[in-house]
Order: C-alpha cells, then sequence, then structure tokens
C-alpha cells in the first residue's frame, strides 16, 4: 500500500495504458490519468460527495487491477445468489461479464436483426467511435479514472426503427478472491425510433472486498426509448460505482430503475442531458440496506432546451446501523419553458440507528416551469402494524407486508409485469435474509 491511495492507480496505469490502443484514446486516457491525479478520490468536502466519503472508504484498501478469467465458472450466472436468480422467468438475450470483461462464450449469439454487441476493445477500433465518450472528465474524477483504465465493456447499439423484442440481460460476475479492481465503460446507442429493453445484474462471490467501477455512456436519438432495470446485489466488502451518463434527442423516452441490495458502499448516479425537445427521462430506484452498508443514489437533469420532463423518485428502507443517500439537481436553463422536473425521496428507517441524507436541489432560470421536489423520513406505522397483529398476522409477517407497502410506489413504476415480479422477489428475500423480525 502506497502512501497515497491515488498512487496505485496512478501506477496501474502505467502497467495498462500501452494496449494498442488508437492514438485518439491514449491521448484520452493520458488527459483522464492527469484530472484524476490532480483531484483525487473525492471526499466530504467535495459537494457531491458530501454524504459519501469514497476516498475514506478506500483508505484501507489496495486495490490490483482485475485479471481477465477465461475459465469455467464454479456456478452458473443465472442461478448463483438470491440476485442471478433475477429476471430467470424473464425470456432475454444474456451478456456476461466476469471479472470486468466480456465472455462471448458465456453470453447469447442470436441477438435480433438490427442489434449488435460488441466489446469496448473491438469497438475503440471504429472510426468516429470517440464521439459516444461524451463524460467530462474534468468534472467527475471518478470517472477520469475509468477513462484511465477501462479495460473492457459492452457496445450495444440498435438501428433505427428497431424493435430489441426480448430484453438483453447483462450479468456482471466477480469471482475474484482478493482486492482487484474492475473499470468497465459500456455504450448504449439507440438510433431513430429504436427501442430496447435493457436488464443488468451485478454480482460478487463471497465477502470478496473488490471496487467494480462501470461507466455507461446512453445515446437516444430522436423518438428513441429504452427501458433500464438494474440490480445490484455485489459481496458484502465490495464496493460499487456506477454513472450513467445520458443524452436524449427530442421525443426520446428512458425509464430506468435501480434496486441496490449488496456491496459495503455503492454509488449510482445518473447524469441526464436533454439535447431535443418532447423528451422525458424517468430514475426510479430503491434502496434495501442493513449492517453498516452505505447506499448513494444521485440523479442530475439538464433541461437545457424547452418542453422536456423529469422525474426521480427514490425510496429507502434501512435497517441497524444502515445509511441512505439521495442526491438530486435540477437544472433549468433560461429559455427551457415548459419544463416539468421533479425529485422525491422517501425514506423508512427500520432502526434508531439506521440514518438517511437528502437532498434535492432545484435551479431554475425559466418563469414557466412546474418544478417540484420532497423529501421524507419515517419508521414504521405502529398502529398499522398493531392492526396486523390483531387480524392474526405474525409480526414478522406483518412487518415485511408494511414494508413490500412503502416500496410498492415505485415498483409499480416498472413497465414489465415479469421484471417487476422478479425485482419485487429480491425484495422477499432481502426481508427474510434480514434480521428484521427481532429488530
Amino acid at each position: 500500500m502506497t502512501a497515497n491511495i491515488e498512487e496505485q492507480y496512478l501506477e496501474a496505469f502505467s502497467a495498462l495504458a500501452p494496449q494498442g490502443d488508437p492514438a485518439w484514446l491514449l491521448a484520452r486516457r493520458r488527459m483522464a490519468r492527469d484530472v484524476f491525479a490532480a483531484a483525487g478520490f473525492p471526499h466530504r468536502r467535495v459537494e457531491a460527495w458530501r454524504y459519501t466519503d469514497l476516498r475514506r472508504a478506500l483508505a484501507k484498501d489496495g486495490y490490483v487491477p482485475a485479471q481477465r478469467y477465461d475459465g469455467p465458472l464454479a456456478y452458473d450466472a443465472e442461478t448463483v445468489g438470491p440476485g442471478a436468480a433475477a429476471f430467470g422467468n424473464v425470456e432475454r438475450h444474456m451478456l456476461v461479464c466476469v471479472n470486468g470483461f466480456f465472455r462471448p462464450d458465456l453470453s447469447s449469439a442470436d441477438l435480433p436483426e438490427g442489434v449488435s454487441v460488441k466489446p469496448l476493445s473491438e469497438a475503440v477500433k471504429e472510426t468516429g467511435f470517440e464521439e459516444f465518450l461524451t463524460t467530462d472528465d474534468n468534472l467527475h474524477p471518478v470517472n477520469a479514472l475509468n477513462s484511465a483504465l477501462m479495460q473492457d465493456g459492452l457496445v450495444i447499439r440498435v438501428e433505427a426503427g428497431k424493435d430489441a423484442g426480448k430484453p438483453l440481460h447483462m450479468v456482471h460476475v466477480t469471482t475474484s478472491a482478493g482486492a482487484s479492481a474492475a473499470h468497465m465503460r459500456h455504450v448504449i446507442a439507440l438510433e431513430e425510433d429504436a427501442k430496447l429493453c435493457l436488464l443488468e445484474t451485478h454480482l460478487g462471490q463471497g465477502g470478496a472486498g473488490y471496487l467494480a467501477n462501470h461507466v455507461t455512456e446512453t445515446h437516444l436519438g430522436e423518438g428513441a426509448a429504452l427501458t433500464h432495470i438494474k440490480l445490484q446485489d455485489e459481496a458484502k466488502d465490495a464496493l460499487h460505482l456506477a454513472a450513467n451518463n445520458l443524452r436524449l434527442a427530442a421525443d426520446a423516452k428512458y425509464y430506468g430503475f435501480m434496486l441496490a441490495l449488496g456491496a459495503r458502499l455503492s454509488r449510482h448516479e445518473t447524469e441526464a442531458v436533454f439535447k431535443g425537445e418532447g423528451a422525458h427521462a424517468d430514475m426510479h430506484g430503491a434502496l434495501a440496506l442493513r449492517g453498516k452498508q452505505l447506499g448513494d443514489i444521485s440523479t442530475y437533469v439538464d433541461h437545457a432546451v424547452p418542453g422536456c420532463a423529469s422525474n426521480a423518485h427514490v425510496k429507502s428502507v434501512l435497517d441497524e446501523e444502515a445509511t441512505g443517500v439521495f442526491q438530486g439537481r435540477v437544472l433549468v436553463a433560461k429559455d427551457a419553458q415548459k419544463t416539468d422536473g421533479r425529485q422525491l425521496s422517501n425514506a423508512l428507517l427500520l432502526s434508531r440507528d439506521a440514518g438517511m441524507n437528502a437532498k434535492p436541489e432545484l435551479e431554475i432560470y425559466a418563469d414557466d416551469v412546474q418544478c417540484a421536489h420532497g423529501s421524507t423520513i419515517g419508521e414504521l406505522d405502529e398502529t398499522a402494524l398493531f392492526y396486523l397483529r390483531s387480524r392474526g398476522i405474525d409480526e414478522a409477517s406483518a412487518r415485511s407486508l408494511l414494508i413490500r407497502a412503502f416500496l410498492d410506489e415505485v415498483l409499480e413504476t416498472i413497465p414489465l409485469d415479469g421484471v417487476k415480479q422478479d425485482i419485487g422477489s429480491q425484495i422477499d428475500v432481502w426481508f427474510r435474509a434480514s434480521a428484521l423480525a427481532g429488530s
């Protein structure tokens, strides 16, 4: 372990950067390395990270770059652990990544017409691909680290007017026993009027304390529609960092839902920028955490053009000493009239030692808008609990019913019934595995 925790990542850059990348990518990597070297990992004095001290979380860990594993898995990626069973009843195409590298031998080959999937290492060699990497590394030091060290990822494209039909299911499995770090960069590009449903699962083996750092660049053309459902169930000591950078053209529609169950520390960040009028973005999520877990859902929406709508709603169930974070910021530009921007955070604390930090923000420069934000934090309703108990329902079942009723408001927004049922089942598995009955 070096005296400066950033130094080990800079050393990793020296070892990984010369990979036969095109000149533009090597230049991008070097620039990102310099940004990260200057800024370092964010901490509480960085406003966007004031509730999630990443530098402190990394202080005790000496991560080494993740290594490709091409051998057989010790388990089936579809059946291991409670999280992997999610979406098992949904007919879908599988895309499997192991230790941060795409495994085509474990993935579906029969993709529908008009849909293509390539590993990042191949896509970056195509002319003009750099236009898809739109993240401003100067504003995001963690994303800059990803840009410097990204080794693999998935590039998913849907041609104009095509409907992908069956969902694509990205399964990320980490088998590393030690403290490894995987940096993946994904690109999702839907051309005009294209449609795609993307399912995403993150799993880890045992209690490995690895770092998973994922950045996704999402580009939606005019009239395109993307449904994106994510389940994060990493190993209990893992760190999970994910950023989804959305760019929406006119009349594009995005629906996103994220359920966080795993990891010692997790942060799911969405940045949505409206590029054309009539676009709409829903960014919903749920945290179900216990022990000393910390889960952070942060959103930033740039209403740069008129007539667009955004809605972020996060529900958190926190037990024992768990901590939840919701940070939301909506920026409405001067000329972005007829904007509708909403944010809401609701938290349910099951223990007096649990905590929730919520910071919704509105920054509005237009005058013909509808914008709102709100936050609530509370406990289980003892009157409702007593009512259920008086009807012969045992305490554990009564508490489970009330928790599910609390979460159902966001679960019901999931547009696919089979996926909705599977996500609900994950909540039930989490409840049964926890010590809620005795809390």
